[in-house]
């Protein structure tokens, strides 16, 4: 008895609950436009309108951009076969489905999220502390005051995906939380631009070129960038011709690359890793510059029967990481018949041109050393930077330009100089010696030696750098980094 009359009161609050939720629900009020819904309790006319507004004209541009690459990317296997078939990898067939299947999802994720707004009192987040909104979790922080969101982009359920929502809280006194920053919000999850419909598949080959397929050596990136641009523009005239025009608006030479011309230098262009990307150093103009033509050479190189050529192509260089300029440049013209290399000159200013055939950089090399000794810092990396856009993969000349760049305080830039040498030594065998000695030669030295995995050399270079300056930084840092690779995992921890 004693059972079934607890059974009964449960079924009763279970009951009430239920009422409570379903009355709830139905004093909800929903406002609709431009496939955005907001959501919101009675009494916030005035503030759905408002974030009604902001979404409209922040969000739905973006919305329908993300609905465009769910339809684009509807049969995600297919368009990987294509790709798969253009690299002559078949094996790379289902990773590439992977990850285009990924951006697809996440697509539908950010439409569920951003066209299904609700309104929330802030009261109510704090009692919970915190928002359930699916894929979207609010966590409130009581000693600040303080809300995070996080959205879920990579674990995607369909259960979670239906119950997903945006989140809006009002509060206490009818403001709305963050009003002033809601469209930065938006923003920063959804992105803007018609290009972003064509990017997962230019992400995706990029990837598959890069990492599975291992093709990065340091100068070969008019390869890679090029490749990947022919391919993504293949694949999505292909695949939906409606968006042909909007592909060849971002991958084909624009007016704006054309003004850059005689500055882009496709030979000397290094991969994004070795790059300082930070401005004044990095202009994004000159590097677009470098992508529109490196796929403009490209299209030139592999002709009208691109699609039967590329994959005879991959086929010799894939799993290849000594695939440089010279190796690429020669099997394009087994397959080809074209002088892959003297097409690529042809993406070089004149003045670069003229000196690397005239035998101008071992003079400016020469110079530079001169100049070295006279302790004029700047004027010898002068010549050691031109000299290096004549011949990249000259590491005599890119190690002394390491060292110098320290001496003049331009510590980022000799740290990715450090950092390309020893890529390329990994990939070949060079010589070289520092134009004279130096605290800091010795010190980028101990940096090389540690990149090329000797610590034994590292230490006898970086030890004297600290005897004769005990305050430099680099040095401490390394040594502080040699310790720990000497000790091995879990370093520094302790069982007390």
């Amino acid at each position: 008895m004693k059972h079934r009359t607890l059974s009964i009161i449960f079924a009763l609050i279970l009951t009430t609950v239920l009422f409570t939720a379903c009355a709830a629900q139905d004093n909800s009020k929903k406002l609709t436009d431009s496939g955005i819904t907001v959501t919101y309790p009675a009494g916030m006319d005035v503030q759905a309108k408002e974030v009604m507004q902001v979404m409209k004209t922040s969000a739905a541009p973006s919305l329908d951009v993300h609905r465009r690459i769910v339809a684009f990317l509807s049969d995600p296997d297919k368009m990987a076969t294509e790709i798969a078939d253009l690299f002559a990898a078949p094996e790379k067939q289902d990773e590439t489905a992977a990850r285009l299947r990924g951006y697809r999802d996440r697509s539908r994720a950010l439409v569920q999220c951003f066209s299904n707004v609700r309104l929330l009192k802030k009261t109510d987040a704090v009692a919970t502390e915190g928002i359930d909104a699916g894929l979207v979790q609010v966590r409130y922080n009581k000693d600040n005051d303080e809300f995070k969101m996080a959205v879920e982009l990579k674990n995607i359920t369909e259960d979670a995906l239906k119950r997903t929502y945006f989140p809006v809280l009002v509060n206490p006194d009818g403001s709305i939380r963050s009003e002033a920053k809601l469209d930065e919000i938006v923003l920063e999850f959804l992105g803007a631009g018609q290009a972003l419909i064509i990017a997962p598949v230019h992400e995706t080959i990029t990837y598959i070129i890069i990492e599975q397929l291992k093709l990065y050596q340091p100068f070969t990136r008019w390869f890679n960038e090029g490749v990947s641009g022919w391919v993504t523009r293949y694949i999505v005239t292909r695949t939906d011709s409606k968006l042909a025009g909007l592909a060849q608006q971002v991958l084909n030479v624009s007016d704006q690359s054309k003004q850059f011309r005689d500055k882009v230098n496709l030979y000397a262009w290094p991969q994004k890793a070795y790059q300082n990307i930070q401005p004044p150093a990095f202009d994004p103009a000159l590097e677009a510059a470098h992508t529109h033509y490196a796929i403009e050479l490209i299209d030139t190189l592999l002709g009208k029967n691109g699609a039967q050529n590329l994959p005879k192509i991959m086929i010799e260089i894939n799993y290849n990481t000594a695939a440089d300029t010279q190796l690429i440049c020669d099997v394009i013209k087994k397959v080809t018949g074209k002088d892959a290399f003297a097409a690529l000159m042809d993406y070089v200013p004149a003045d670069i041109k003229k000196g690397a055939d005239s035998g101008e950089a071992p003079k400016l090399i020469a110079e530079a050393e001169k100049l070295t000794k006279e302790k004029k810092w700047n004027e010898a990396a002068d010549k050691l930077r031109r000299a290096l856009q004549m011949n990249p993969n000259d590491v005599n000349a890119r190690l002394n330009l390491a060292w110098l760049e320290r001496e003049v305080d331009r510590n980022v830039d000799a740290e990715l100089q450090v950092f390309l040498v020893s890529s390329l030594l990994k990939k070949g065998d060079y010589s070289f010696k520092l134009f004279a000695t130096s605290i800091e030669g010795n010190y980028i030295l101990g940096r090389l030696a540690i990149l090329m995995g000797n610590l034994e050399y590292a230490r006898k270079f970086l030890e004297p750098v600290l005897a004769l300056n005990p305050d430099h930084k680099g040095a401490k840092r390394a040594l502080a980094a040699i310790d720990a690779l000497e000790k091995g995992p879990g370093a520094g921890t302790s069982s007390n």
